[in-house]
């Protein structure tokens, strides 16, 4: 049963003025995906490393590009497309780096939305990669649904330990 927003959801493309708002909702679903699955130091010392609004803000000065999913203006998600820094990438590849919805708009449409997005910024690469965690089943079966398939493995570091990923990439449309 998909769970439906009461208000409308707007998507929106974040600039360097959104940092602020990016980096609380960062922060808030990777606290709510990997509370309790990841080491609690860990967890905090990545997102005041990744989550940081100035480092997201420097993202978007070189190029990334990030959209966020708000309703009444309250962020409930994003995501943050940048160029690869996967192992696995090639010439010609874009990296989805983020894409996370707070859980209690889970199965709303709202990531699909922000896919969207970001699809249709991803336009005219070769392949979208993304990197997710070999124990969310959650997100993979998000991801396969969208036409992704395993590519690779590799080592992904959150605060200083190290945790298992699975790399997944889809051939993207580039007319």
């Amino acid at each position: 049963m998909s769970k439906r927003p009461d208000h409308e959801v707007k998507i929106r493309e974040a600039g360097i003025e959104g940092a602020a708002r990016l980096s609380l909702v960062s922060d808030a679903t990777f606290l709510e995906t990997f509370a309790g699955m990841i080491d609690g130091d860990a967890l905090v010392a990545h997102c005041q490393k990744h989550h940081e609004a100035a480092y997201l803000a420097k993202l978007l000065d070189d190029g990334a590009r990030a959209w966020l999913a708000e309703i009444d203006g309250a962020p409930t998600g994003y995501a943050l497309l940048n160029r690869p820094q996967l192992e696995a990438a090639e010439e010609g590849d874009i990296e989805l780096k983020k894409i996370y919805v707070l859980s209690r708009f889970h199965g709303s449409g709202i990531a699909k939305l922000l896919f969207d997005a970001v699809m249709q910024a991803a336009a005219g690469n070769d392949h979208l990669l993304l990197g997710v965690k070999d124990d969310n089943h959650r997100a993979i079966a998000f991801y396969r649904k969208q036409g992704f398939t395993q590519i690779a493995t590799r080592r992904f570091d959150v605060g200083g330990k190290l945790y298992d990923d699975v790399v997944l990439a889809r051939d993207l449309d580039r007319t």
